[in-house]
């Protein structure tokens, strides 16, 4: 194949032959060529043919080279920033694209900055939104940044999504945006969090006379309304609130929302258990597949569509349908590889996946354990292991008590089977609670920001009603299931009218 003039140019770069540019980074010398510097940026330009930008370089006139002491960038990350100046091909990543946009506000170099504002745009997650909002200034992405946090519960549920903001009428920004797709609870949280870091900073003790200090003028912006009489009572426990306005809030709580009983977000609205389609996927026998369908019924969950994997897999245009996929396997799948393959690209699409995994993740070869590129390509937030059964379990400790899979979940039996797979979390899987033998019951993944969630319950699905080998029915296996299909279909990507 014929050199385009771009593959010779990216031939000279950090070549010495004719070269009149050294760059020192990180005590290494990267050698670079005027010209193409020049044609890529106007600091450049200014440096080399106008004289400019002095105290950035030194000048060797006998040998007509300039110098440049770099301290803005890694030495990786500054050759992939002039691989671009001499192909024009931006090399952008998570790991490179802030300071390769901070270098190229600080030295002009408005074609690449405008690549990297690209990237961040089509790129926001819940661990750069804060940082793109308080350090870019470029409105296209700052509003690109607030339509993820209207949009996206993910960075409502980071911790210190607040913690170490710079700029307080960002964070009144934030807090008065008229849609959050979040629980006003979560919203509140992440508050306080953040009046707890002002108070270390500070050197206050951390009460709750402090905190109303330092959030009062966050604090009324809260839409108390909105919360639940669960969430409500955790608010009036935190003592930052008067009598008066809880009193307030609890009225406009009890007139309008006496009977919700799931959290209550500003909008767009998570999506009602009623208006969640599901596809129940289950390689079961008609009796396991009818128990099941009838335990997650009875929370409140209707639109389910039963498909017996045994002899079908459905195509990912059925999959597309609906927000959540839910499958299990006790016998036989139609195709392991097709079912792995397809809920792969529906996760890819957006859309997301519940899974209860004995048997469906044994770590052998039996038609019955999913095949494809979903326990293959980094999805799965649990390894696959050996079935371990016939010693009864419960619920253990819960890891992430706020999370609202366990919301409710006091208590659950396994029965005499306690049927569960030795796994283990995955990397960039979160661990949300534990059998009591220390196994792991619960946990989830994003692969992506642009992706659906993946969530395993370590469980067989049937309860005692089927047979007392399976969980306890008088106890919260319904409630787990179902929150987790709740909690997944939120996650989805996927919008229907």
């Amino acid at each position: 194949m014929d050199q385009t003039i771009y593959d010779v140019f990216k031939g000279l770069l950090n070549n010495k032959d004719m070269h009149d540019v050294v760059l020192k980074v990180d005590g290494s010398t990267i050698y670079a060529h005027s010209l193409v510097l020049a044609s890529s940026g106007e600091f450049w330009k200014q440096c080399f043919y106008e004289g400019k930008n002095k105290d950035f370089y030194s000048f060797d006139s006998k040998n007509q080279k300039w110098t440049f002491e770099i301290s803005d960038l890694s030495k990786a990350h500054l050759l992939d920033l002039l691989e671009f100046c001499y192909t024009r091909v931006p090399k952008l990543r998570d790991d490179n694209v802030v300071r390769t946009f901070k270098f190229c506000e600080k030295f002009p170099m408005e074609v690449m900055k405008n690549h990297c504002g690209e990237f961040l745009a089509k790129n926001i997650t819940e661990n750069n939104v804060m940082e793109i909002l308080q350090e870019f200034k470029v409105k296209s992405l700052e509003e690109q940044a607030f339509k993820f946090l209207a949009e996206d519960v993910a960075p409502w549920k980071k911790k210190d999504l607040f913690v170490g903001c710079q700029d307080p009428e960002l964070i009144t920004k934030i807090i008065k945006i008229e849609q959050i797709g979040a629980p006003e609870l979560l919203v509140f949280r992440r508050l306080v969090e953040y009046g707890k870091d002002l108070c270390k900073k500070e050197g206050m003790e951390e009460n709750p006379e402090n905190l109303k200090s330092v959030l009062g003028d966050y604090l009324p912006l809260i839409r108390l309304d909105l919360m639940t009489r669960k969430e409500f009572s955790e608010i009036s426990k935190t003592m930052l609130y008067t009598i008066e306005q809880l009193c307030d809030a609890s009225f406009k709580t009890l007139s309008n929302f006496d009977c919700k009983k799931h959290p209550i977000s500003r909008g767009p609205p998570i999506i009602q258990k009623e208006r969640m389609k599901i596809l129940h996927m289950s390689a079961n026998g008609q009796d396991w597949c009818e128990n099941t369908k009838k335990s997650i019924m009875s929370t409140g969950i209707s639109q389910i569509t039963m498909i017996n994997a045994e002899t079908q897999t459905p195509t990912l245009e059925e999959m597309l349908k609906h927000h959540v996929v839910w499958v299990n396997s006790c016998r036989s799948f139609h195709n392991p590889q097709e079912v792995g393959d397809r809920l792969a690209s529906f996760v890819e699409a957006g859309g997301s996946v519940v899974i209860c995994a004995a048997h469906t993740l044994r770590n052998d070869n039996a038609k019955w354990v999913m095949q494809g590129r979903l326990t293959t390509g980094g999805f799965l937030p649990m390894s696959k292991g050996a079935l371990k059964q016939g010693k009864r379990s419960k619920l253990g400790a819960i890891i992430q008590k706020e999370h609202l899979i366990v919301e409710n979940v006091k208590k659950f039996e396994g029965g005499r089977f306690s049927s569960r797979i030795l796994g283990q979390p995955t990397e960039g899987a979160e661990l949300i609670a534990k059998w009591s033998d220390g196994t792991p019951l619960i946990l989830e993944k994003k692969k992506g920001e642009r992706y659906g969630a993946v969530v395993v319950l370590n469980i067989r699905p049937p309860n005692s009603d089927l047979d007392r080998k399976y969980w306890n029915k008088k106890t919260d296996g319904a409630l787990m299931i179902a929150n987790a299909v709740e909690y997944a279909a939120g996650e989805s990507k996927l919008k229907f009218d």
